[in-house]
């Protein structure tokens, strides 16, 4: 069989897969959100910020968000990584997020169904977005007195600028989606009462139970989210107190930042895992060390008294089924550690009280069962998020929430199977949704660095670093000042488009028996029944975006 092209697909699809793109890359495919990291590398290496900032709106409502906070695992599979250094993903998500833009996106047809979403964090606004962008009414439940979840209450400033959440979370809310905050099911409104009135609900409502260490002490510890919260209302400071945070996650990383601003006399981590294995980015470590914050590996808290904590030493641990951590210590040796606050961030539960009369199919670690369409045991009922995930990050929210809103209107229009889902431009150029429930969902074929065959065609270069302020005039100013217009488009410039085809006419100019050519949509197979299976095309290709199947005479 002649050579096979995987393209960058031309229209924005939102979900299911052409035989058009049959390849991809390692970034994307582990994005949780589902960016499409390759068009928007391509739009903004052109200049094109503003309709880099469209493609991702089509994938993710909250790009600022999650291109300040994700913990970037895209970065982590980059295939560049082995030619040089790995693409910054995360810093050009958010310069196309942070680029202003017109909305030019529109709901479909209303469809007279109307779907109940609980809480408003980043899986519950994000299926929001998409439900009422396929035409449902949609209204939204908060307990507290803003929407936007973690990202708006408990990320601190100098991480996340409120401003960002409340410019994407208004976004959301300007197609047409309604909003309740101050009300808390299960108090406020009965669950029955909202499921009674609605076509469809959907409990997003992530982790919110904070979990305490259960040791000597435990009633001095300070809860982190609740530290968190209480630190974004009101700066209360911290000058000549010694903090120690319990915990090595981002959540901890946040509250030892945070105490710093606060002016504390000193900032200790102290977490179980080994030193190579912290839980928070690298950059978040770097910084922790720049700031002076004292890091404890391989320790864990076993007592809270009198101002000092005690930690003991570990050897190893590990979690049950249920998540109790089961710990190995070396004996007689242990930290302490002078502390006049100690804030315990070991990690959140789900707080689920008003959904015990439903009886509904839970995880040993509680957490809600969900079918393939998101659907829980009792009949109209969905989730999404941390919920159903157990803690997880902003990026994985987001890719719940549209897998979740894509599974309510499957379940309210009696679709057997996710249809292929994609914006139209509409004669006003704007863009609506549309569904193709006859496409065959295709697995993508994700290209790994050894089997470009050609890197050499991309030149070495360094990757770009954005700035990060050593000084602010506000101590909770942004930490991180972003790339310029001139770091993203080089930085952009670096991505190596694996799996993609770049038309970059290398095939062509190598085929042996002239039977490729090129036209506007880039190289194609002019004579077919000419080739000679020689692989010259593939062996030529810096991106690895060609598949070629040899017939079974050339096997044999």
């Amino acid at each position: 069989m002649p050579p096979r092209y995987s393209k960058e697909l031309k229209k924005l699809v939102v979900s299911g897969f052409q035989k058009r793109q049959s390849r991809t890359s390692p970034c994307e495919a582990s994005c949780p959100a589902g960016n499409r990291i390759q068009a928007v590398e391509t739009l903004l290496k052109a200049g094109k910020p503003t309709e880099a900032h469209a493609v991702l709106l089509t994938r993710n409502p909250f790009p600022g968000v999650t291109g300040r906070i994700c913990t970037h695992p895209c970065e982590m599979h980059c295939n560049r990584r082995k030619y040089d250094e790995g693409v910054s993903i995360r810093a050009l998500e958010r310069f196309a997020a942070d680029t202003p833009f017109v909305s030019r996106l529109t709901p479909r047809v209303d469809t007279k169904k109307k779907v109940a979403i609980i809480g408003s964090g980043p899986a519950g606004m994000t299926c929001a977005y998409f439900l009422r962008l396929m035409g449902h009414a949609v209204t939204v439940f908060e307990a507290g007195a803003v929407l936007g979840g973690v990202p708006r209450m408990s990320v601190p400033d100098f991480r996340l600028p409120k401003n960002i959440v409340e410019r994407e979370t208004g976004h959301i809310l300007s197609l047409g989606v309604t909003a309740h905050t101050n009300v808390r099911v299960g108090q406020d409104v009965a669950l029955s009462t909202i499921m009674e009135s609605y076509d469809a609900t959907v409990v997003a409502i992530g982790n919110q139970k904070e979990r305490i260490l259960d040791i000597p002490g435990h009633e001095r510890l300070v809860p982190a989210v609740s530290f968190l919260s209480s630190s974004n209302l009101a700066r209360r400071s911290l000058a000549g107190k010694n903090v120690v945070v319990l915990g090595g996650g981002g959540v901890a990383f946040d509250c030892a930042f945070t105490a710093k601003r606060l002016n504390a006399a000193s900032v200790s981590l102290v977490f179980p895992e080994a030193q190579d294995a912290i839980k928070a980015p690298a950059e978040e470590v770097e910084q922790a060390r720049m700031e002076g914050i004292s890091l404890h590996a391989s320790c864990l808290a076993i007592g809270v008294e009198n101002g000092v904590v005690k930690a003991a030493r570990l050897e190893k641990f590990t979690f049950s089924d249920t998540g109790e951590l089961i710990a190995k210590f070396h004996e007689g040796k242990e930290l302490t550690l002078t502390a006049d606050t100690v804030i315990c961030a070991s990690g959140l539960l789900p707080d689920m009280d008003f959904l015990e009369g439903l009886s509904l199919e839970r995880t040993a670690r509680g957490h809600l069962i969900v079918d393939e369409f998101q659907q829980t045991s009792a009949h109209g009922l969905f989730a999404a998020g941390d919920i159903v995930t157990g803690p997880a990050t902003v990026a994985s929210a987001v890719g719940s929430g549209r897998k979740t809103a894509i599974g309510v209107h499957c379940w309210l229009e009696g679709l057997e199977q996710f249809p292929e889902v994609y914006f139209r431009e509409n004669e006003d150029d704007t863009l609506e949704l549309s569904l193709n429930s006859n496409t065959v969902q295709q697995e993508q074929h994700v290209v790994l660095f050894e089997e470009i065959e050609n890197p050499s065609y991309h030149e070495h270069a360094p990757r770009q670093h954005s700035a990060c302020a050593r000084t602010h005039f506000l101590p909770f100013e942004e930490f991180d000042t972003g790339f310029t217009t001139e770091q993203a488009q080089a930085e952009a410039s670096r991505c190596m488009h694996c799996g993609h085809c770049i038309d970059c006419g290398t095939c062509v100019e190598r085929c042996p028996n002239y039977i490729l050519d090129r036209d506007e949509d880039g190289p194609f197979v002019h004579y077919p029944e000419e080739c000679w299976h020689c692989a010259c095309c593939r062996i030529g290709c810096p991106t690895g975006a060609i598949a070629i199947e040899f017939p079974i005479t050339m096997l044999v």
